[in-house]
C-alpha cells in the first residue's frame, strides 16, 4: 500500500473513531454534572434465520448504555467477539453460536438456489467495489438506512386471515449510509476484504446473522452471507 493510500486509510479510521467514541465521552461528562434521569431509547435487534424468517426484538436502554454497547461492538475484531458482546447485554440467546449461523447461511443459500460451486474462484473488480461469496461479513454504516426484500407485504396480507401466522421470508438485504465499513472474511482461505466508503451501499443475499439498529441512523450487520456486494466512493483494501 503506497503512502497516499496509507494516509487515506488513517484519515478514515480517525473519522470512524471520532463518530464512534465522541458521544460516549459526552455522555460520561454530562453524567458528572447532572443527576437528571436519562431518557430511554429504543434499539432493534433482528435475527435473520436460515428459513428466511426474521425475528425482531426491541429493547429500551439509556444513551450511556447505548454508547457503551456501540463502543464495545466497534472494538471487536470478529463475529465471535461481537456475539459475546450481544450476549453480555442479553440482546441475543446465550446459547447462540457462530457455527449455527454459518450452517444456517448454507441452508438459506441452497433455498435461494445459490451453491458454493456457483461462486467464482477469483473475482477481479476495480476499486472501490467488493463482490464476495460465502463469507463472514461485518457491515457498519452511519447516517443511513437498511432494507430487506422478500415476501413481507404478501405474507402480512395472508396473516390477516384467522388462524394463520406465516413467517416473513427474507431474500436480500441492503444497507447504505454517508460513511460505511464493509468487511468480509474467508471461511476456508483467510482472504479478507475491507471496503471503506463515503458514501456507500452494500447488498447481501442469503444473509444469516444479526442486524443491530441504533439511534442516530447507525446500522450494524454481523453474520454470514452467501453473496456480499458493496460499492461506493472510497477504498477497497485486500489482506
Amino acid at each position: 500500500m503506497n503512502n497516499g493510500k496509507k494516509i487515506f486509510v488513517l484519515g478514515v479510521l480517525a473519522l470512524f473513531l471520532a463518530l464512534a467514541f465522541t458521544p460516549a465521552t459526552q455522555a460520561e461528562d454530562d453524567r458528572d454534572f447532572t443527576e437528571v434521569k436519562e431518557k430511554l431509547f429504543n434499539i432493534e435487534i433482528e435475527e435473520f434465520k436460515a428459513d428466511g424468517s426474521i425475528e425482531k426484538k426491541v429493547f429500551e436502554i439509556t444513551q450511556t448504555e447505548i454508547n457503551k454497547l456501540k463502543n464495545e461492538l466497534l472494538s471487536t475484531k470478529s463475529i465471535e467477539e461481537r456475539l459475546l458482546v450481544l450476549k453480555k447485554y442479553n440482546l441475543i440467546p446465550q446459547d447462540k453460536t457462530v457455527e449455527e449461523l454459518e450452517t444456517g447461511m448454507y441452508e438459506k443459500a441452497y433455498r435461494l438456489g445459490i451453491t458454493p460451486d456457483d461462486a467464482p474462484q477469483k473475482t477481479k473488480l476495480k476499486l472501490p467495489i467488493l463482490l464476495q461469496f460465502f463469507k463472514k461479513v461485518s457491515a457498519t454504516y452511519f447516517g443511513g438506512i437498511s432494507l430487506n426484500f422478500g415476501l413481507k407485504f404478501i405474507i402480512r396480507i395472508i396473516n390477516l386471515l384467522p388462524f394463520i401466522n406465516l413467517p416473513t421470508l427474507d431474500f436480500a438485504d441492503f444497507c447504505g449510509g454517508l460513511f460505511g465499513v464493509l468487511t468480509t472474511e474467508g471461511l476456508i482461505f483467510k482472504n479478507n476484504h475491507t471496503l471503506i466508503t463515503f458514501p456507500g451501499i452494500s447488498g447481501m443475499f442469503g444473509f444469516v446473522g444479526y442486524r443491530i439498529k441504533l439511534p442516530f441512523l447507525m446500522h450494524i450487520y454481523t453474520g454470514f452471507s452467501a453473496v456480499t456486494f458493496g460499492v461506493g466512493l472510497g477504498l477497497h483494501i485486500k489482506d
